[in-house]
C-alpha cells in the first residue's frame, strides 16, 4: 500500500464532503486518535489531577480571586 497515495485519496474525499456534519465528525474522530497528555504524566500526576477533579466536582474550589489573596499576591 502506497500510504502517500492513500492520504491524497482521503483528502480529496474529505474535500468533496458537502455537508458539516460529516465533517465535523470526522475532525472528532480525528481529535480522539491523538495522544492525550494525561497518558504522559507519571501515575503519581494521574492520581493528582484525578483528584482535583474529584475535587471540582464535588465543589470544593475558590476562585482566582481568593487564591490570590491565599497567596498574598
Amino acid at each position: 500500500m502506497d500510504l502517500q497515495a492513500e492520504k491524497l485519496k482521503l483528502v480529496q474525499a474529505v474535500l468533496n464532503i458537502e455537508d458539516v456534519n460529516v465533517v465535523k465528525a470526522i475532525e472528532e474522530f480525528l481529535i480522539g486518535q491523538q495522544m492525550d497528555w494525561f497518558d504522559d504524566l507519571s501515575p503519581d500526576q494521574q492520581a493528582s489531577v484525578t483528584r482535583g477533579l474529584e475535587q471540582a466536582d464535588r465543589g470544593e474550589t475558590i476562585t482566582h480571586q481568593e487564591a490570590i489573596a491565599r497567596l498574598g499576591l
